[in-house]
């Protein structure tokens, strides 16, 4: 006897309320292995004459697009959007003071920036 196996479904998405930041993947774009087929964007307001499609705005260009399907749609939480903030280490300093939320997240992103390498490596020199 073989054991059934499910298909992977995704439960349907919540219609995103207008203001919402949203992740938006572009289905014909990703099929088709375009490099841009994934965005964050903002809803702007939902299909009264087609509800499971909104009207977004891609937030890096401020493209407008219309009737994006919904189920392509997932949204960005707050606490995705701020865990850096409220897990930067407060004592940076290095002398017992504390910083403020905003200083430690400066701090932070300096100190990931400064530890990022800036350049590929090269490649091995043909003779």
């Amino acid at each position: 006897m073989q054991p059934t196996t499910q298909p992977h479904t995704t439960p349907a998405p919540a219609k995103p309320l207008p203001g919402t930041y949203v992740l938006y993947r572009d289905a014909d774009r990703y099929l088709t292995g375009n490099p841009d087929h994934t965005q964050v964007c903002k809803v702007l307001s939902y299909g009264q004459q087609q509800p499971d499609r909104s009207t977004i705005e891609v937030l890096a260009t401020g493209e407008v697009l219309h009737l994006a399907p919904i189920a392509y749609m997932r949204e960005l939480h707050p606490a995705e959007l701020m865990h850096d903030i409220d897990t930067a280490p407060l004592d940076t300093l290095g002398d017992g003071r504390l910083m403020t939320a905003a200083g430690a997240w400066l701090a932070l992103r300096h100190h990931q920036a400064a530890t990022e390498p800036t350049t590929k490596a090269l490649p091995p020199a043909h003779s």
